[in-house]
């Protein structure tokens, strides 16, 4: 898998849709959840997308501070459902984590988790800093990973 990183300016058409269309099969389709799937931050993302022959396996976002929170975020990490089990959201969320920290040196990084996925990103240094909550049907946690400093 090869992974890139693109400013919403920098997509093409055909990366647009296909990064739209895995979002759309993975959160609203494959978990049942009726929501805004394109919210308005798009055009002010970095889009992360892990590409094969067969096109895009893997997509996160990474999201600047004072957008949806304070801090920078990572979020819409997911992976096509056949490639599962493989270590691609590893890698997706390694690149997008790296970039992040790039990109918004010294600052820490916080993310809405779905509660299942919890111990993952523990293996990335995220801490849990909320209650499990109801977000469309889903239980989710807010974590944080705090900057190297």
């Amino acid at each position: 898998m090869q992974i890139i990183s693109r400013s919403f300016s920098a997509l093409n058409l055909n990366e647009l849709y296909a990064l739209l269309k895995l979002r759309q099969d993975v959160f609203v389709v494959e978990q049942q959840c009726a929501y805004p799937e394109l919210d308005g931050f798009d055009h002010m993302a970095h889009h992360v997308m892990g590409i094969g022959e067969d096109g895009l396996l893997a997509y996160a976002r990474i999201l600047p501070p004072e957008s949806v929170y304070t801090e920078p975020s990572i979020g819409r990490v997911c992976v096509a459902k056949p490639l599962r089990g493989y270590g691609y959201a590893r890698e997706i969320f390694r690149f997008a984590l790296e970039n992040s920290e790039k990109l918004y040196p010294d600052q820490n990084i916080k993310i809405q988790a779905q509660s299942y996925l919890e111990e993952f990103y523990e293996r990335f240094a995220f801490t849990t800093v909320s209650e499990p909550y109801l977000d469309v049907g889903i239980w989710h946690v807010d974590m944080i990973r705090k900057a190297k400093r």
